[in-house]
């Protein structure tokens, strides 16, 4: 079948991607080869990989697409997958399907053939998910139309991660998918913590969007950075909690995953009380009649709170006082449900007289650096002040006024020493 297929006499492709080629087109025989109207390989110099554009049908593509594709090619990891979930609730993709239906011709799903794990369903789909899942849904009525595909051949670990990405940017992918799939780059070390400690069941992985069960990638790594800037602050000093950039690399980030210890006590121990919190925030809000908000249920995912917790975990973590550790731990059993450990709907109220804004949505739903240093002060004054230990909107009014009380005090140091 390679006689069909002309390849330009400035590509050298070498024997193991003529070799898969030829297999696929035996495979499957493409509607232009079975048509006598020849093929080409093409070569993609960014990503250093060769290609065909070509047509197959439709009942081809129902039963040979895998939409599971992973990074390493392992059976036993399918869960971690490269491109994005199926949102078949969606209206775009309602009508996708109904198109399918009606003989709707889709060009440009993007594939790999591998026969390296799951060989039933060699073409990995790394781009057009959606349109395969509509296809599949009306093949049983338009199994002969044909679609274009770009198969690649032979792709690394890192080509298979780098065109994964941009044909998922095309479409307008989330962030948080984007540092999913880097971070598998990187190795499965956050994704094996997060296992460890209860953020995220055995044989998952992270959101690709704002979950109220599942951490991102980027609540994670937040997590972590903040714990690692707590642990090297003194209690009396002023703090800045930060959030971890999404959709790139994150500095900070990078600059403490190498020196992490994963398998350390006292960090499993801190990952175990976060999802600890999370979970009682979830299940409490979710199961109760009144104030049953969403946004409340994961309250405990929103980025300023994991930056807060995290640094307060840290900070106490280091204090020969250790019943502030132990406080800041205790949060989930400081109430009974239907009260929820965070007090989601006394932080939506907080505020400073005066001058916050009208608009102002209350503690725990921006991020912005005035916002995590608030919430970092929540906890330092729940787990240090409070004589009634649960959080309650008169504390996080405190807290608001003393984070903002340290924040002009420090501002003013800054001044004072530059006279």
């Amino acid at each position: 079948m390679l006689e069909s297929v002309i390849i330009p006499s400035t590509l050298k492709p070498n024997q193991k991607v003529i070799d898969k080629v030829n297999n696929f087109l035996e495979s499957y025989r493409p509607y232009e080869s079975e048509n006598n109207l020849g093929l080409i390989l093409f070569f993609d110099a960014k990503s250093s990989a060769y290609y065909l554009i070509c047509h197959l049908s439709a009942s081809i593509l129902s039963i040979s697409c895998d939409l599971d594709a992973t990074l390493d090619g392992d059976e036993e990891d399918e869960i971690y997958k490269l491109n994005r979930d199926i949102t078949e609730d969606q209206s775009a993709y309602k009508i996708m399907e109904e198109d399918a239906v009606k003989g709707r011709s889709f060009e440009d799903i993007v594939i790999e053939f591998d026969t390296s794990y799951r060989k039933s369903r060699p073409l990995k789909v790394y781009g057009g998910q959606h349109r395969v899942k509509a296809i599949q849904r009306a093949e049983n009525t338009n199994g002969k139309i044909v679609h274009g595909v770009r198969v690649y051949f032979d792709l690394s670990r890192d080509q298979k991660v780098e065109i994964a990405t941009i044909n998922n940017t095309s479409i307008a992918v989330p962030n948080d998918l984007l540092d999913r799939m880097r971070e598998q780059l990187m190795g499965s070390e956050l994704r094996d913590w997060c296992q460890t400690v209860g953020l995220l069941d055995k044989g998952k992985d992270f959101a690709d969007r704002k979950s109220p069960d599942n951490p991102t990638v980027r609540i994670a790594r937040t997590l972590l950075v903040n714990y690692h800037l707590g642990l090297n602050g003194k209690l009396e000093d002023f703090h800045q909690p930060i959030v971890c950039k999404s959709g790139g690399i994150d500095e900070d980030y990078l600059k403490i995953r190498d020196k992490v210890d994963w398998l350390n006590e006292r960090l499993v121990e801190m990952g175990k009380q976060f999802a600890r919190l999370h979970r009682l925030q979830r299940d409490t809000v979710s199961g109760r009649e009144e104030d049953s908000y969403g946004e409340f249920a994961r309250r405990a995912l929103s980025l300023s709170v994991v930056a807060g917790w995290a640094y307060a975990a840290g900070l106490f973590q280091i204090q020969s006082n250790t019943a502030y550790l132990k406080n800041l731990y205790s949060l989930p059993d400081s109430v009974s449900p239907p009260d929820d450990p965070l007090n989601a709907k006394a932080l939506s109220l907080a505020r400073l007289k005066g001058s916050d804004p009208d608009t102002y949505r209350g503690l725990g739903t921006r991020s912005s650096p005035n916002e995590l240093g608030r919430m970092l002060e929540v906890f330092l004054v729940f787990a240090t002040k409070a004589s009634k230990k649960r959080i309650t909107k008169e504390l996080a009014n405190a807290a608001i006024q003393s984070y903002e009380a340290k924040r002009a005090t420090f501002k003013a140091n800054k001044v004072l020493e530059q006279i």
